[in-house]
């Protein structure tokens, strides 16, 4: 999915605020499981739309719940807002867990 946006795994990395060892383990591993909160961050920064997230969510054995952390992820990613940080703010402002930071 990087590739096919264009953008470069630094790039990427950095807008899930991922340092390059967590991202080379998910890489390299195959059978690594990324936490939930991580998989959302990786779909935050590759700009996914809600549908695309969805599947992304599914592929690492999650899906979008009706916590209302997941609610406050997805109303962000529905209005093309994905900034990390400005994310991370709504969900401390409402004490839910953040984001890789």
């Amino acid at each position: 999915m990087i590739d096919e946006r264009g953008l470069s795994d630094p790039e990427v990395y950095k807008r899930a605020n991922v340092d390059r060892k967590m991202f080379s383990k998910i890489r390299k591993n195959p059978d690594y499981q990324p936490k939930k909160e991580t998989a959302l961050a990786f779909a935050i920064a590759l700009h996914l739309d809600v549908f695309a997230t969805e599947d992304f969510l599914k592929k690492a054995g999650y899906a979008f719940s009706q916590s209302k952390a997941d609610r406050i992820v997805e109303f962000f990613i529905r209005r093309n807002q994905f900034d990390i940080i400005t994310i991370n703010q709504a969900l401390f402002d409402y004490d839910q867990k953040q984001l890789p930071a």
